[in-house]
């Protein structure tokens, strides 16, 4: 999907590019490097005895700082590429472009790296005999768990992550409004849904949830974002948004 929607809707002529969808990855890069530099200021505060945190709140403290972090650093990003950029970013087929390109981005680098690295493994070791192998006992023992993992967890692993880009579309065309409608407070919007969405999905899954459990709130939320891009006529992406887009 991540790689063949943005293809289609170029083709239909909607005005998306590969270029703005490179702006969106370009976007992507950029909130990681600054959230980065974040956490190293925070380890090392952690390291030097500044801030006494122990497990578990100190992971609670890192999963939300990344979570916080990621979400100004992403809004304010792609808000200051918008309205900064010489090249005309503020219409909805642009909008569209660069939250396909952060979010399959993001999608690239959290899932489909690790999971082709880790399926490439498996598959060359699916004839491995823990009594010859050269592998280390520990390696054996997670690839034995890997081939025992029920089929649907991947697929509802891919059905987060179709939540997590619909979020990002809703999130820079939530972004587009500040332009559309001289309303700042849409700002705050952007940044509060990217939290709610992905501090409950985090969160229901550090707390030790059921995956079905933690898939049912993401297509949840992934309803009430579509809800909110139908709400802002972000998919009709032939008409004028200055013109078609909702006054909130």
């Amino acid at each position: 999907m991540h790689f063949r929607l943005p293809q289609d809707l170029a083709e239909q002529e909607k005005g998306i590019s590969w270029r703005k969808i490179g702006y969106g990855a370009i976007a992507y890069f950029i909130m990681q490097t600054l959230t980065t530099i974040v956490f190293i200021g925070f380890s090392m505060l952690v390291e030097n005895g500044t801030l006494a945190l122990q497990d578990p709140v100190l992971r609670i403290t890192q999963v939300g700082l990344s979570i916080l972090m990621g979400a100004i650093f992403g809004v304010l990003v792609r808000w200051i590429g918008m309205s900064r950029m010489k090249e005309d970013l503020k219409d909805l087929p642009s909008a569209w472009a660069i939250g396909l390109g952060y979010g399959g981005v993001e999608t690239i680098q959290l899932v489909g790296l690790p999971l082709v690295s880790t399926f490439w493994t498996m598959l060359t070791n699916i004839n491995l005999d823990p009594a010859t192998t050269s592998l280390s006992a520990d390696i054996v023992r997670q690839l034995e768990e890997l081939w025992q993992v029920p089929f649907y967890i991947p697929l509802a692993g891919a059905l987060e992550r179709i939540g997590a880009m619909v979020m990002h579309l809703l999130v820079t065309v939530l972004i587009l409004q500040i332009f559309k409608q001289n309303k700042k407070w849409f700002l705050a919007a952007a940044i509060g849904i990217e939290v709610l969405v992905n501090g409950l999905v985090a969160g229901l899954s550090e707390a030790g949830f059921e995956t079905g459990w933690v898939i049912l709130v993401a297509v949840i939320l992934m309803a009430g974002n579509l809800y909110l891009l139908k709400y802002l006529k972000a998919f009709d992406l032939k008409a004028e948004p200055s013109e078609e887009l909702p006054v909130i």
